[in-house]
């Protein structure tokens, strides 16, 4: 039986973190060739889409939410400990890799209008402003920020109790949300993150395999 709230399914050993740890910087350095040459062959030209509805334009922006939008990098933490097989982080990995070559149809084919927003002064300015360079400047649709929630918080929550999946899940909607009131991402961006996730993780991630081969020495997390 699973823990009524329990963020690990297991304490990973060794090996179990460096495979990790290789599918992460693999993935890691595919979105930065993907992502970086899509906003720089963007950047090339003037041919943009008007994506916001009238009522976006009028989203408050909340410069305090560039906690959450950064916390995604937290969120990825939690794979080694939730996913238990290696066959599982494979898995993830390749959900994610297809995630974010599907990501640059979108941004070469549809990229956005920037979205306007204030100066940010204060408390906030430090994080908005990493929050805002790692966003780069041109991909828009799909917003792969949201994508790359969705599709770790489908899968980890495999493994979870329904309290501790509604936790990771809420988690999820927040980092989505974030995006708009950062005024990084358009509506139909999140939304379109979201529903490539659910198909990546879908197609990539639950196909049924024969065998599940398990972590050496990994050690199932007792329940309390």
């Amino acid at each position: 039986m699973r823990p009524v709230l329990a963020f690990f399914s297991q304490l990973p050993d060794r090996h179990h973190l460096t495979h990790c740890a290789w599918v992460a910087v693999a993935v890691s350095l595919w979105f930065l060739l993907v992502y970086g040459s899509c906003d720089w062959i963007t950047s090339q030209h003037s041919y943009r889409f008007d994506l916001a509805t009238s009522w976006e334009k009028a989203i408050p922006f909340f410069p305090a939410a560039s906690a959450i939008y950064l916390s995604i990098y937290v969120l990825f933490l939690f794979i080694p400990f939730m996913l238990t097989t290696i066959q599982e982080v494979n898995r993830l990995g390749a959900a994610l890799a297809v995630l974010i070559g599907m990501s640059s149809i979108g941004f070469l084919l549809i990229p956005g209008f920037p979205i306007p927003h204030p100066n940010v002064e204060g408390g906030w300015s430090g994080l908005f402003h990493v929050a805002d360079v790692m966003n780069l400047s041109h991909n828009y649709l799909p917003s792969l920020h949201v994508g790359l929630a969705v599709a770790t918080v489908s899968a980890i929550s495999r493994n979870a109790s329904f309290v501790t999946g509604a936790c990771f899940w809420t988690w999820a909607v927040l980092v989505a949300l974030s995006t708009l009131a950062l005024h990084q991402h358009y509506l139909v961006d999140v939304l379109a993150g979201w529903f490539l996730a659910i198909c990546c993780v879908r197609f990539f991630f639950n196909r049924r395999q024969e065998t599940r081969v398990p972590s050496r020495g990994s050690s199932p997390m007792p329940p309390t």
